[in-house]
């Protein structure tokens, strides 16, 4: 979701504007000052750690905004404002961070851009691929590359990145500046126009160098921006064990609304439609073990031998059908999908 201190967002048409809405931490002074205290430098140089709570704040009060927008089924906050107040009496003192905005829903507005016109070169255009080519050339990873540099790949809309974002979702990073890049990297999603955002996504999901990192942001991506597309996940349902993964998350995201089409696929899945399409995906085969030559076994996906009767590998804990035991599981959605189809047949 994009959240932005403007009261407009390039390329998008405000649909509708929804109550204002605010979110709030608080943190007692006391923990701030010992925080800083501890590691401020002879120079009086200011405490990392001190840095990070305040950002951990921030992002807190941020994400708590966001949630209250996808109350709304908002696409975006704008005007987005932050501010920072001291609460002090009876002995105590504190510091009460709250943040404020205007959650909207958006009209897509497609985003075309001349290249060329009777022979004329958009020099805008030009510019901008050159500088994405030298980005690409350079790109070592989240690392290295500036602020700056996030931000103007996020709102670029330019198609040669793409390749460069599924590596950095391969990247890991636990401080908070990594974070940060990141997550603006791959708000580039939300500046697409949807169905090119739904087919970069989904076609990543299909693709057969999909990662574990890939999915779990992909996902997220999908889930934050409402990005549900039934066609996909039909397609989804026919993949990978990964990509019937991604499937089961989209299927439990509610839609806007629903289209003819739509009920009509969710009727396919009806019952036990779904569950059926997760069958196990291991090896029986016979153990050719010293001592228990002959018995038969499976074998896991992670290549680990188990007992006939065990219903979980004793080496990745994950089941027959390859799900971890906190893992989203068929039944859970299927019940679900169940639900659904019986409330939209009431109405």
């Amino acid at each position: 979701m994009i959240v932005t201190s403007t009261n407009t967002i390039e390329g998008r048409e405000v649909l509708r504007y929804f109550d204002p809405i605010s979110a709030t931490a608080v943190i007692g002074a006391n923990a701030l000052s010992e925080i800083g205290a501890s590691f401020v430098d002879f120079f009086g140089g200011r405490s990392r750690n001190y840095e990070n709570k305040l950002q951990e704040l921030y992002k807190s009060v941020v994400e708590s905004l966001k949630q209250n927008a996808c109350s709304y089924r908002a696409d975006a906050v704008i005007g987005f404002s932050v501010n920072i107040d001291e609460i002090s009496g009876k002995g105590t003192q504190m510091f009460m961070i709250t943040a404020i905005g205007t959650p909207v829903l958006l009209n897509e507005i497609k985003h075309i851009q001349a290249e060329a016109v009777g022979g004329d070169i958009d020099g805008s255009v030009i510019k901008n691929k050159v500088k994405a080519s030298l980005i690409i050339e350079r790109y070592t990873g989240i690392y290295t590359m500036d602020n700056a540099t996030a931000e103007f790949i996020a709102t670029s809309r330019l198609t040669e990145f793409v390749p460069l974002l599924f590596k950095a979702m391969n990247e890991t990073g636990e401080d908070q500046e990594f974070k940060d890049r990141q997550a603006t990297l791959f708000r580039y999603f939300d500046f697409l126009d949807k169905d090119q955002a739904i087919a970069i996504l989904y076609g990543q999901l299909l693709s057969d160098d999909l990662t574990g990192a890939q999915f779990k942001i992909i996902s997220k991506a999908i889930s934050s921006s409402n990005l549900i597309d039934y066609d996909q996940v039909a397609k989804l349902l026919a993949g990978t064990l990964l990509a019937k993964k991604a499937a089961l998350k989209v299927l439990t995201l509610d839609k806007d609304w629903y289209s003819a089409q739509d009920i009509a696929y969710l009727q396919t899945l009806k019952g036990e439609g779904l569950v059926q399409l997760f069958q196990e995906v291991v090896t029986v085969k016979e153990s050719k073990g010293m001592f228990s030559s002959g018995k038969e076994v499976w074998e896991c996906l992670c290549g680990y031998s188990n007992k006939l009767d065990a219903t979980a590998c004793s080496s990745c804990t994950k089941d027959k059908r390859g799900f971890g035991s906190e893992e989203l599981k068929p039944e859970a959605v299927q019940k679900l999908i169940n639900r659904r189809l019986q409330v939209i047949e009431g109405i």
